[in-house]
Parts: C-alpha cells; sequence; structure tokens
C-alpha cells in the first residue's frame, strides 16, 4: 500500500512538472487543443502600458478563433523587468513586455536612447525602423536570442529640474539624476553634477534638497507626481528611450502551428501602431500635468537651442567613435540618425 501511495504521489509530481514546463501550452496547441500563453510585463495593473497589453491580448484571442489565450502577469510578478529579456530566454514566461535593461550582448542598442535623437514618438519608430534596414546583421545579432514581435519607441528624455534651466549657465553647480553614463557624461559637460539613483531614492532626493533634478522620460512627471516639487522642463529631446521590447521565447513560438505562428506575427504592425498611439498620449497627458502644475516648459530660443545642441551633438560624436573602437560602425549610425531625424522633421 505505502509503495502505492508513493508511486502515485511521484507520478502527480511528474504531471505536475510537465504541466509546468516552459512551452507546454504550446505544445498542447500542435495536438489541436486551445492554448495559453504567458505573458510578463513590468508595468502596474491601470498603466497605458498595461491596457495595451489587455487590448494586444483580446486581438490575439480573436484572431486566432479562441484558440490563443495571453494571460498576464503584470508589475513584475512573473519576472522582474532587469531580468525579462534572459528571462524570457530561459523560458520563464512566454512572452516579455518592458525595456532592454541589461546591456549584456547589447552593446549598440542600449546607446539608443542617447543617440536616437528624435523630437517625439512618431518620429522615433520611423528612424528606428530605418537603422533595422540600414544595419539588419547588426541589430538582429542583438536580438538573436529571441523571437521579436515587435519593438516599439516610447518618448523623449529632457531634462527638468527644482531650479531654472533657461540657459547653460543655469545648470552650472546643479545636481541630476541620470539613468546613464552617456547623460552623465553630458550632465558634466553642460557643468552640472550628474548622480546615478533609482527613481524612489531621486524623489527622496527632492524632497530633501540633495538633488535639483533629473534626465529622463517626460511621464516621469506625472507618473511620480511631481507637481510642487519641481519648477522647469528643458524641451529639447535628450534621445528617445527605445525600444520597449514585446519578445517571445523561441520554443514557445516554435511548438506553435503555422497558422497560430502567423496570428503572432501579423500582430507585430497592430502592435507598433497602438504602441506609438499610447506614447503620444502619454506625452500630451504629461503637457497637459505640467501646464496645471505651474511647471515651466522652456523651450529655447534659437540662440540658446544653437549652443545646447552643439555640445550634445558633440557628445553623440563621442559616443560613435568609442563604437568605432570596439569594432561597430559608431559614428556612420550616429550620422545616419541624424540625417534620417532632419528627414522626418522635414
Amino acid at each position: 500500500m505505502k509503495k502505492s501511495k508513493r508511486c502515485a504521489f511521484i507520478f502527480s509530481a511528474l504531471v505536475l512538472a510537465v504541466i509546468l514546463l516552459p512551452g507546454f501550452h504550446a505544445q498542447a496547441a500542435s495536438e489541436g487543443k486551445n492554448i495559453e500563453l504567458r505573458l510578463a510585463h513590468m508595468f502596474p495593473v491601470g498603466a497605458p502600458a498595461h491596457h495595451h497589453m489587455e487590448r494586444w491580448a483580446e486581438k490575439i484571442a480573436a484572431d486566432s478563433n479562441g484558440r490563443l489565450k495571453i494571460r498576464i502577469f503584470p508589475s513584475n510578478t512573473l519576472i522582474t523587468a532587469p531580468e525579462m529579456y534572459d528571462g524570457v530566454v530561459k523560458g520563464a514566461a512566454d512572452i516579455g513586455f518592458a525595456w532592454r535593461y541589461k546591456p549584456k550582448a547589447y552593446t549598440v542598442g542600449v546607446l539608443f536612447p542617447f543617440l536616437l535623437s528624435a523630437p517625439d514618438t512618431v518620429t522615433a519608430g520611423k528612424v528606428y525602423d530605418d537603422i533595422w534596414k540600414q544595419f539588419p546583421k547588426l541589430m538582429a545579432e542583438e536580438w538573436k536570442d529571441v523571437k521579436i514581435l515587435w519593438l516599439e519607441p516610447s518618448m523623449p528624455v529632457y531634462l527638468f529640474s527644482r531650479k531654472p534651466l533657461h540657459s547653460i549657465e543655469d545648470m552650472k553647480g546643479q545636481q541630476i539624476r541620470v539613468p546613464s553614463r552617456e547623460l552623465a557624461d553630458l550632465m558634466k559637460q553642460l557643468g552640472a553634477t550628474p548622480a546615478f539613483m533609482s527613481a524612489a531614492d531621486f524623489i527622496i532626493g527632492l524632497d530633501k534638497g540633495t538633488v535639483d533634478g533629473a534626465c529622463g522620460l517626460f511621464a516621469i512627471i506625472p507618473d511620480f507626481k511631481l507637481g510642487g516639487k519641481i519648477k522647469y522642463v528643458l524641451m529639447l529631446s535628450l534621445g528617445v528611450s527605445t525600444p520597449v521590447m514585446v519578445i517571445m521565447n523561441k520554443d514557445s513560438y516554435n511548438r506553435l502551428p503555422a497558422d497560430l505562428q502567423r496570428v503572432l506575427d501579423e500582430s507585430g504592425e497592430w502592435g507598433r501602431k497602438d504602441s506609438i498611439e499610447y506614447w503620444s498620449k502619454l506625452f500630451e497627458d504629461s503637457i497637459k500635468y505640467c501646464n496645471a502644475n505651474d511647471i515651466e516648459l522652456i523651450y529655447p530660443p534659437r540662440e540658446q537651442r544653437a549652443k545646447l545642441m552643439s555640445i550634445i551633438e558633440l557628445s553623440r560624436d563621442k559616443v560613435g567613435e568609442d563604437l568605432d573602437t570596439k569594432g561597430y560602425p559608431g559614428t556612420e549610425i550616429v550620422q545616419f540618425i541624424r540625417e534620417r531625424v532632419k528627414r522626418y522633421a522635414r
């Protein structure tokens, strides 16, 4: 009797393990059954990005006649944002939606938030597409471990502060939170002192007066309710934080029958369009929030803008040259981005 119970327990454990194995549900699809794919993302429930994924999941269910269900795990509950890329590669989730934080095997792409100098989300999307067309092998190499469903631009990175930002002279001595070495170097060139810290520590620093401002996505201002904490935003793009990735585990994708693979493939264009729309709306909402909270949006006059841009572009040239020394076409990429931004701006 004891032996029978032990065998039954082992059998049950094995069944459970098989069910939890990555790709199990996808394998069921190849047998003609309805399947469920697990999608992990970093955004909280209720955020526009979460609603973006809900709309996509509804589209997938409709386009597959209910055969393909996307189960969403928000707020870093299944995989944390910094681990999203590697987690999807290893099969901890079938699909991941986040920024790609870790620079491992991502030498060029990790620099795009600084190099991609587009003034808005729509322009950034066009330029990013052109980069893929111009440098296809280089770009594909950095994403070779996953199946890309789509990559989307977000919005410009701005400099915002509790102190004035009307001129370069105003920036001297300010303590500015930065998310990258490239922006830290730029702040030094502008006379500010860069400080590496988390978003949470930045808010505490503002309250204590130990930090003056930050380089960050425009939407950080309403997201963290910075009205009353900051007073000025320099409306000059320091780059566009891109891409936000929607990626899939290769084994999970390959186990799907061809018709369901096609459903996912054909959803990519819809996904990119919907993402550009919600990021653009977030930008407009950020404008409204600043206006309602007496945050001054500073659009530099021509002469001041020229001074700022000369310093910013020199910093970008330096990043391109550093890539050149590592065997990448860094200078060529920087020049290509400039040309494309000017083309679409016209």
